[in-house]
């Protein structure tokens, strides 16, 4: 770390989290923990030809919207939430920023975005996972390093969790993912690395197998510990909602939905009374598993196998919901062989959203909408639904 101390004005927020500043030799520096348009003193921690990067020493000219850490994790090291520096107001607002000028440098697209929907303060997240050391306390990783800042009550957890974190968890030093069922009251515990507690309630379903059921919309979805779903069921809910909205605005109803990257078949669950087929397609044989189960009672079609090397069939609507990664240019090019008439992407990436809309744009589709979705308060981390239509 350099000693120098530089004086700089944040000039915004970009993906990642972090502020963009500028050095008086014009290059950008990126530091974390700021607001825009605050005035900071930082020093440099990595210096490149083109730009650098910095922590924040000191706030000299704070934002209106800066407010102490909610949270007293974070105050002893928690890097769990990287924004509870900031007013939850401009959270939503500044996300949606980070989501346009990603689409306007990426995409070349302009596009309307006047805040970030937002979840209820009642919405905790249902997974979380942990870590633990020699004395197999849980905790969650420091910012920026692998110390483990113990916990009991974290604030962005359902209330089921805490409840579990207040009892002994591992054994020892270990890493374990937990997850409750909000709606339906099941807990279950996955250890990665480490041993289980003998004390820990006979109540909760352990292992990788082991089943969580949840309620969407209606619907309850069987959920294995080792698959994926999204944070809450009231962001599920919202993600579906805000398809819901793109569809009916378009009068599209009928025909073949794919769901790509399907998981247990969230999307086809919700939406199986709109669509008179369904082709889930899911990498991972745990979803895989548990989207037979919960598509039982449909007119579905599992395929257990990789977007990028799938040959897709012919479809009205194609749900797309990778990886953070995105599709890429191969996700991109296995999709767009089903030529659906409506191309849905759910992104958790700006950026990788900007680019994937920017490829399927050059491939024939228009923007209909894009909405951001803070579906992770606290956090940078911003859900984008974008709405496509074959030109």
């Amino acid at each position: 770390m350099e000693s120098e101390i530089h004086r700089v004005q944040v000039e915004k927020l970009v993906a990642g989290g972090e502020g963009l500043a500028r050095l008086k030799d014009g290059r950008v520096v990126f530091v974390p923990a700021v607001i825009a348009g605050e005035t900071v003193d930082i020093q440099l921690v990595e210096k490149k030809t083109d730009f650098a990067r910095a922590l924040l020493y000191g706030i000299v000219e704070p934002s209106p919207f800066r407010r102490l850490a909610p949270c007293p994790e974070v105050a002893r090291g928690c890097g769990g939430c990287d924004w509870q520096h900031m007013q939850r107001e401009r959270q939503s607002s500044s996300k949606a920023d980070i989501v346009k000028e990603a689409f306007q440098r990426t995409a070349k697209l302009i596009v309307d975005i006047p805040e970030a929907i937002t979840l209820p303060d009642s919405a905790r997240r249902t997974t979380v996972r942990m870590v633990a050391g020699a004395d197999g306390i849980v905790g969650f990783r420091g910012a920026d390093s692998h110390d483990v800042v113990t916990t009991s009550n974290c604030m962005v957890a359902h209330d089921a969790l805490n409840e579990l974190l207040s009892a002994s968890v591992l054994e020892a030093a270990g890493e374990v993912t937990l997850r409750v069922g909000a709606r339906t009251g099941d807990i279950g515990a996955w250890c990665h690395e480490g041993q289980l507690s003998a004390s820990l309630s006979s109540s909760v379903k352990r292992g990788e197998r082991a089943k969580v059921r949840e309620i969407i919309a209606g619907h309850e979805f069987q959920v294995s510990m080792g698959s994926f779903f999204q944070p809450s069921p009231e962001a599920a809910e919202m993600i579906a909602d805000t398809i819901v909205a793109g569809l009916d605005d378009l009068g599209t109803e009928g025909g073949t939905l794919i769901d790509a990257y399907g998981g247990i078949g969230l999307f086809a669950g919700c939406f199986a009374h709109r669509f008179d087929e369904l082709v889930v397609v899911e990498n991972s044989k745990s979803a895989c598993g548990d989207a037979i189960v919960n598509l039982a009672d449909c007119a579905a079609t599992i395929v257990e196998c990789s977007v990028e090397q799938w040959n897709a069939t012919s479809a009205d609507v194609v749900i797309a919901d990778p990886a953070r990664a995105g599709l890429g240019k191969a996700g991109v090019r296995a999709l767009l062989g089903a030529q659906g008439s409506v191309f849905i992407l759910v992104s958790c990436d700006a950026v990788a959203a900007a680019r994937d809309v920017g490829l399927l744009a050059a491939n024939g589709y228009s923007v209909h909408s894009v909405t951001a979705l803070d579906l992770f308060p606290e956090t940078h981390h911003v859900e984008v639904v974008s709405v496509l239509t074959k030109s």
